[in-house]
């Protein structure tokens, strides 16, 4: 079963492009583009995805593609059972 991570395509568009792409290359995420996530106005502000359902914040894309691989690597385990 693959870790859904979602990104809301109004959040730091441009520069989560190449986030993005990284991530759709493994197989074990699958990225979606979702334009509601309920974290209103958090879009404008900072670079976030929610994984499964976690919300990851950090204050740069960069950031953010590291704070995601991590929280994956922590819980894959947790997504296959």
């Amino acid at each position: 079963m693959a870790i859904k991570v979602k990104f809301c395509p109004c959040n730091f568009e441009d520069e989560l492009e190449g986030i993005k792409e990284k991530l759709r290359q493994r197989s074990d995420l699958e990225v979606i583009e979702d334009r509601c996530l309920l974290y209103c106005g958090q879009c404008l502000i900072e670079p976030f995805a929610l994984v499964d359902g976690r919300n990851i914040v950090t204050d740069d894309p960069v950031k953010l593609l590291t704070a995601i691989e991590q929280y994956v690597a922590e819980h894959k385990n947790e997504a296959v059972r």
